[in-house]
Parts: C-alpha cells; structure tokens; sequence
C-alpha cells in the first residue's frame, strides 16, 4: 500500500522540521532527569537549573510531589486543569499535533484513504487541526473522532458547524475494548488512525483493537526504547502515566502492520534520549 521510499521522500521536509526542533530542545534532557531525581528526593530545585523544554513537566511534578506529600493525587484540583491548558500551547505541543495531523493526511492522500480515525479526543485540538489541513486542501474524508468520555464527544461535535463542508463523525470508544460493530459498519477502508499521548493511558492491548479497524497508524507518544527509568518517570507513574516499552509495544504493532518507520528515532540516536515521539505504521 505504502512503498517506504516514497513515504521517507514526501515526509522529508515535516521531518526536517520536527527533528531539528527536538535536536535543539532535548540535548540537555539529562538535566531534567538529574533535576527529577533531586525533587524526589525532597531537594530544592529552582525552574531556573532546567531547560525551558522541560518546564512543564516540572510544574507537573511539583504538583504530583505535593499531593504525595498531602495524602495522595487529586484530578480535581484545579492546578491540573491549569498545567493541561498551558502544556497545550508549548510549542512543542503544537508542533507534536501540527506532524501527527499532517503525517496522517499524507498517509492518507498516498493511500486514497476513505476514512480517517482519530482516538483520544480531549480537547479536539488535534479534530480541529485535522479539520484545518483537510478544508486548506479541500479534502473531505470522513473524520471519525473518538474518546472515551462522552462528554468529550459532546464537546468536539460543536466543531461541525465552524466545518460545515467536513465528514465529521463522533464515536463513543474505549480502546481499551474492541471496535463495536457498529463503528465497523460506518468506516470505509483504506483507514488512516492517529493518536496523540492516548496509549499512554490505555494497556497495550489497545493496539490489538486498533488494528481491527486500521490500515495505516500514526502513534505519537512516548516509547521507550531502552528500558532505562528516571525519576520523572515515576512521579508521572503516579497520575496514570505508565512507560510505555517499544520491546513490548512492537510485536503488538507488527501482528497487525508488518511496516513501521520511527519517524524520530535520530532524536534517541544523537541524544541517548530513552524515548522517541512518532512511530508510523501500514499493512
């Protein structure tokens, strides 16, 4: 479906751009790691000692450290609402959802794809980017997004009337379950599937359901490629945030899509960074 040649090629210039911002952000990750374990520890660590990148994790983990400290984590509270706004204008963050969103309709366009799938729809932010890049082209593929939460599909239903001239579909799913027939009736292969930090918080198992319903997927989250941990890594444990390990992820992928590219894997080789952000796979 897919010839890797033509993808790296098309890719090319996304790539450029996305590694280039990592390089130049995640050199210095060791600090933050260092900064984490020191916060564990119950040692004073001034914002001023990490890399801006990394600011958002540390408010993070100050929160998560002080709810310890207080009996335990708390959704709750609204610090967390807080950190999850401004995590979402990083610039990172944008550029992170502005590649899944552009990879995937690059995919789909390669492919002639006749439906898109998006899971994990939060705050519809990657809906609307989507949405975005379809209408600046003028391509109108049905874009089925999907969460958990009902009350997040409510939310991003709303984006059908900034849309009008868009295929925009919602569909109640838990991932961490199998597709419903009723969504299987409703797509229309080829399929394009893309997620943003969703894994995250589902089981592996996840990506066996995926590849009911997928042909093509663009997973951005953090897989960790070496098994090595950090502190960071613990306290984001604390919240929901298990590691997620490439060794046990891979097999998962490649029952389903023999073809996969690490789309950032020059970020873990260049930096010994344990993690990378982007792994396109295809049948």
């Amino acid at each position: 479906m897919i010839n890797i040649k033509d993808l790296e090629e098309k890719l090319s210039k996304v790539q450029e751009r996305y590694i280039s911002f990592m390089l130049e952000n995640l050199k210095d990750w060791r600090l933050w790691a260092e900064a984490s374990q020191k916060m564990a520890d119950g040692k004073k660590v001034n914002k001023e000692e990490i890399p801006d990148f990394f600011h958002t994790e540390y408010e993070w983990a100050k929160i998560v450290l002080d709810m310890e400290d207080q009996g335990g984590f708390n959704w709750q509270d609204p610090r967390i609402a807080n950190l999850f706004a401004a995590a979402a204008q990083t610039p990172f963050y944008k550029l992170w959802g502005d590649t899944i969103t552009e990879i995937s309709l690059l995919l789909a366009e390669m492919a002639e794809a006749k439906t898109l799938i998006e899971i994990g729809a939060g705050r519809g932010n990657l809906t609307r980017d989507m949405l975005i890049k379809m209408s600046s082209k003028n391509i109108s593929v049905p874009l089925f997004a999907s969460d958990a939460n009902e009350a997040v599909l409510n939310n991003v239903v709303k984006l059908r009337d900034e849309f009008p001239n868009q295929q925009l579909q919602t569909h109640l799913w838990d991932v961490n379950n199998a597709p419903d027939d009723d969504l299987k009736k409703q797509i229309k292969g080829p399929v394009v599937l893309y997620e943003r930090a969703s894994i995250t918080y589902a089981t592996y198992g996840c990506l066996e359901n995926i590849g009911q319903v997928a042909d093509m997927i663009v997973l951005g989250d953090y897989f960790n490629c070496t098994g090595e941990l950090f502190a960071y890594d613990t306290m984001f444990d604390k919240i929901g945030v298990k590691p997620l390990f490439y060794k046990d992820v891979e097999p998962l992928i490649l029952k389903y899509f023999p073809n996969q590219y690490l789309f950032d894997r020059e970020v873990h080789d260049s930096t010994g960074l344990p993690n990378i952000s982007l792994v396109i796979a295809w049948k």
